[in-house]
């Protein structure tokens, strides 16, 4: 786990600058009021389908990055399948975070 990730993604949470959860996650997406979408890397193929296909679709970039329990925890919640983040500075201060080990 990079905890310099795990603890940008935190502050973003701080900030009320996270939707987490499926229905909040999807709504955002549909609603183009995020920046970008991270999914764990232990999610359902189905899932990740799901998921990329509507981030393709509105333009927003998606990183497959760390897993359900470990992204749960960097906010503070139980398991999560995808975080998005509203935030366009902090999307983009993750994206720099990201790119390296993709």
């Amino acid at each position: 786990m990079d905890n310099k990730i795990y603890g940008l993604i935190g502050i973003c949470m701080k900030a009320g600058k996270v939707l987490s959860g499926s229905e909040q996650v999807e709504s955002g997406i549909k609603k183009q009021k995020a920046f970008l979408l991270i999914l764990a890397t232990d999610s359902s193929e189905k899932t990740l389908k799901r998921y990329i296909e509507a981030a393709e679709k509105y333009h927003l970039p998606y990183r497959i990055w760390g897993t359900k329990i470990e992204l749960g925890q960097s906010l503070g919640k139980s398991i999560r399948t995808a975080v998005l983040i509203t935030d366009k500075g902090l999307a983009s201060a993750l994206l720099k975070k990201l790119e390296p080990v993709l």
